[in-house]
C-alpha cells in the first residue's frame, strides 16, 4: 500500500506531506480546493505524462516522492529485485520535474527511466477517473476491460503477434503471385548480367594484385636502373663502395679500442651498419636482375585492368567488389528461378501461424465467455443496489463473420444494458441516460477493481451524478472493497465520506500565494466536515447530529 506522499512545488501546492492509512480513505474539500492534487501527483509520480504546467508558478522544478509498503506476494517486489533496486519490503519512488528539461525518476535512490516508473506504477496503483464512464461508450474499451478481467493480457499480445505474422506472410505470397511477369523480366536480365561477369571471372583479391603489378612493371626500367646504381654505390665497388669504406674504417678503429675502451660502442655501431648495408645490397639484386615484362604480357595486363574498369562502371560497383556482386546476382537468380518453392515455404509458414492463431482464439474466447457471465451477474447485482431495480447488464460476444482473422480474436465485444424491467437490452451508450451511465460505470469499476492486481485503488470523484440512498450504497461498496485492498477516494458526497475508515481534508489558502494543504481529520473533525458537506457552511446541532448518525451507521 501507499504509506506516505510528499509534494513540493507541484501545481498549486508549495509543500504538502500526507500519510495514508490502510483500508478505505476518503479525501474531501470544497470545490476548487485541489482534491485531485493527490491523484495528479501519484499519476505523474508513477510514470504518466508530465509537462511544465505541473510545476508551480514561478518555480523551476517540482518534486514528488512516495513510500510504498510491499508484501511478499506483490509483483512489484519481484520487479524491484529483477531491476536490482530492491530495499527490503519498502519502496520509495521519486520524480523530479524540471522546466525546459526532461524529468528524472528514482526508485530506492537509483536512477530509472520514465518507462520503468510506469511499469512499476502499474503494479502499485490503479487510478479510476471521474470521466471513465465516457470511455464506456467505445466498444474497443469494452473488449479491453473484459480481457483484463479475464486475465487475457499475455494471450492477447501473442494473438496480435500471430495476426501480424499472418498478414505479413499473406502479403508476401500475394506479392510473389503479382510479380510473376516482372520476375521473368528480372530473371532474363540477371542471366545476361551474370554471363557478362562470368566472362570476366573476377576473383577475390585479383584486382588489388593487378594494380600492384601494373604499377611495378610501368616503372620497371627506372626500378632496374636505380636498384643497380644503389647496389654499386653500397657494395659493388671495392675501392669506393660504402661497404669497403666501412671495412677500412673498422680495421683502423680496432687497435684504437685497446687504448680507449669507450670506442668499443662506436666500433659496434659501425660493424652493425656494415652488416645492414650488406643485407640491403643483397635484397636489391632480385630487383635489377629481374627480366622486364615483354610487350605482349604488358598488353594482356592492361586489357585485364581495362575490362575490370568497364564492368565496374557498368554495374556501379568498385572493381575490387565485382566478385561479391556476381555472387549476389547468382543468389537473387536462384531465389526467383523457382518462385513456387518460396511460395510453398511461405504457405507452410502461413498454415503454421494460422493454427497457432486459432488455438489462441479458442483459449481467449473461453476465458472471455466465462468471465462475461461472472461480470454480468455481479454488475447486474450492484445496479439493483444503485437504484436501478430490474436493470440488467449483459456482455454480448458476437462471432466475427465467416471465421475471419482479426487482430482481436474470434469475436467482438459490446456492453449491453436495460435500465428498466421488461425493456429489451440495447447498447450501453444508446440506452443509459447520463445519470444511469454514471451509476453503471461505477458498478463496472467496483467489480473490476475488486479483481485488480494493484494493491492500491484510487477513485477520483467517480460518484458524480448520484446522491441519496445510492450514494450510501456506493460508500458501502467502497468500504467493503477496502477490506481487501487499500482504497483512496476523492469524493464530494457526505455519504461516501462517512463510509471511510479514514478521512483527509484538502483546503486552499490565498494569502499571498495560492497554496494547498491536506490534513487528517480526527473523529470530531470528521463530524464537522461531514456536516458541512451535508448543509454547506452553516453547521447546526441538527446537521452535526445527522453527521454523527451517518458515521455511526457507516
Amino acid at each position: 500500500m501507499i504509506d506516505w506522499l510528499e509534494i513540493r512545488r507541484f501545481a498549486i501546492a508549495d509543500h504538502v506531506e500526507v500519510e495514508f492509512g490502510d483500508r478505505f480513505t476518503t479525501v474531501t474539500g470544497e470545490t476548487g480546493s485541489g482534491k485531485s492534487l493527490i491523484v495528479n501527483a501519484i499519476n505523474v509520480l508513477t510514470g504518466r505524462r508530465s509537462d511544465s504546467s505541473h510545476i508551480r508558478h514561478e518555480e523551476e522544478s517540482a518534486e514528488l516522492q512516495a513510500g510504498f509498503i510491499l508484501n511478499d506476494s506483490d509483483p512489484a517486489l519481484d520487479w524491484l529485485r529483477s531491476q536490482g533496486v530492491d530495499h527490503g519490503k519498502d519502496c520509495i519512488v521519486r520524480r523530479v520535474l524540471r522546466r525546459g528539461r526532461p524529468s528524472r525518476g528514482f526508485v530506492n535512490g537509483c536512477s530509472v527511466t520514465v518507462s520503468q516508473l510506469k511499469d512499476l506504477g502499474n503494479m502499485l496503483v490503479d487510478v479510476h477517473g471521474q470521466n471513465e464512464h465516457h470511455s464506456l461508450l467505445r466498444k474497443s474499451v469494452h473488449l479491453t476491460l473484459l480481457d483484463d478481467a479475464a486475465g487475457n493480457a499475455d494471450l492477447v499480445v501473442e494473438l496480435a503477434n500471430a495476426y501480424n505474422e499472418i498478414q505479413q506472410t499473406s502479403n508476401e505470397i500475394s506479392r510473389l503471385f503479382d510479380t510473376r511477369h516482372t520476375n521473368q523480366e528480372r530473371h532474363d536480365l540477371l542471366r545476361f548480367q551474370i554471363s557478362e561477369l562470368e566472362e570476366l571471372n573476377p576473383e577475390a583479391g585479383e584486382w588489388t594484385e593487378l594494380e600492384k603489378r601494373h604499377r611495378r612493371v610501368s616503372n620497371q626500367k627506372e626500378l632496374i636502373s636505380g636498384a643497380a646504381g644503389i647496389y654499386e654505390h653500397l657494395y659493388g665497388n671495392e675501392e669506393t663502395g660504402i661497404y669497403s669504406d666501412l671495412q677500412k674504417s673498422l680495421l683502423l678503429l680496432e687497435p684504437l679500442c685497446e687504448h680507449a675502451p669507450e670506442l668499443n660502442s662506436v666500433w659496434q655501431m659501425m660493424n652493425e651498419a656494415q652488416i645492414n648495408i650488406e643485407e640491403s645490397a643483397k635484397q636489391l639484386i632480385p630487383v635489377f636482375e629481374s627480366i622486364p615484362l615483354d610487350a605482349e604480357e604488358m598488353e594482356k595486363l592492361e586489357k585485364r585492368l581495362s575490362r575490370y574498369h568497364d564492368m565496374a562502371r557498368k554495374f556501379r560497383t568498385p572493381p575490387e567488389k565485382l566478385n561479391v556482386h556476381l555472387a549476389q546476382l547468382k543468389k537473387e537468380l536462384g531465389q526467383i528461378s523457382d518462385p513456387q518453392a518460396e511460395v510453398n515455404r511461405l504457405q507452410d509458414r502461413l498454415e503454421k501461424m494460422t493454427t497457432q492463431y486459432r488455438k489462441l482464439c479458442i483459449d481467449i474466447s473461453a476465458n472471455r465467455k466465462k468471465t462475461a457471465l461472472r461480470l454480468e451477474r455481479e454488475i447486474t447485482g450492484i445496479m439493483q443496489e444503485l437504484g436501478m431495480q430490474g436493470g440488467k447488464f449483459h456482455i454480448s460476444l458476437m462471432p466475427v463473420p465467416d471465421g475471419a482473422i482479426t487482430r482481436y480474436g474470434a469475436e467482438s465485444v459490446e456492453f449491453m444494458v436495460t435500465t428498466n424491467p421488461g425493456l429489451p437490452l440495447g447498447p450501453l451508450g444508446k440506452i443509459a441516460s447520463g445519470g444511469e451511465l454514471s451509476r453503471i460505470s461505477l458498478a463496472i469499476q467496483v467489480v473490476l477493481a475488486s479483481r485488480h492486481q494493484a494493491p492500491t485503488l484510487i477513485f477520483d470523484e467517480v460518484d458524480v451524478g448520484i446522491s441519496g440512498k445510492v450514494a450510501s450504497v456506493v460508500g458501502q461498496k467502497l468500504r467493503e472493497l477496502g477490506e481487501r485492498t487499500q482504497i483512496i477516494c476523492i469524493t464530494h458526497l457526505s455519504q461516501v465520506a462517512a463510509s471511510g475508515n479514514h478521512q483527509l481534508s484538502v483546503s486552499k489558502t490565498s494569502a499571498g500565494k495560492v497554496d494547498t494543504s491536506i490534513r487528517h481529520l480526527s473523529p470530531e473533525q470528521r463530524i464537522v466536515e461531514i456536516a458541512k458537506m451535508t448543509s454547506g457552511k452553516r453547521v447546526t446541532e441538527q446537521t452535526l447530529a445527522h453527521a454523527r448518525e451517518m458515521l455511526r451507521l457507516a
